[in-house]
């Protein structure tokens, strides 16, 4: 009997202790980029699922040790410009914190990209802007869809 009871008492410090650790990082809440409807073009063929994002339009920043490329628009800001005041970075920021409740950023993450993607993850979260990740491998190809015309007017002409 006294076995169990050390052992109860074990898992449920094990089992608090790892609640705590959860709760205590913010770094654990993402978002999914899921899109409810449109055009795959990978597999060249109409997608329809009720499960995705239909709250918010993602931002897609694709981030290289040096570089990061903002989708759509295909924008590219180098990270030495990061330095300059009114950067393209903070242009971009700007206008996605104006549309926080309709918009967000997924970072895309290349190999060699983690140091800068995560300095990245900290400023936008500073802003309040909601953000997701994933990791990219160095040959995978950025392929969005259910991007439609207007949007990516909108992108290039919020990029000019």
């Amino acid at each position: 009997m006294c076995v169990i009871l050390m052992l109860t008492g074990c898992l449920v410090t094990i089992m608090i202790s790892n609640i705590i650790v959860i709760s205590a990082n913010p770094e654990n809440v993402q978002i999914t980029s899921i899109i409810p409807q449109g055009m795959d073009p990978a597999l060249d063929k109409e997608v329809v699922d009720p499960k995705g994002n239909v709250l918010k339009s993602p931002w897609y920043l694709e981030v290289y040790r040096d570089r990061m490329i903002i989708h759509p628009g295909e924008e590219e800001v180098a990270v030495h410009d990061l330095e300059d005041k009114n950067n393209k970075f903070e242009q971009f920021l700007d206008r996605v914190e104006a549309r926080s409740s309709s918009q967000y950023i997924v970072l895309l993450v290349r190999e060699n990209g983690a140091s800068v993607a995560r300095k990245l993850k900290k400023v936008i979260r500073d802003r309040k802007i909601d953000i997701g990740m994933d990791l990219l491998n160095a040959g995978d190809t950025v392929l969005l869809r259910n991007i439609n015309e207007a949007q990516e007017r909108a992108a290039e002409r919020e990029n000019q």
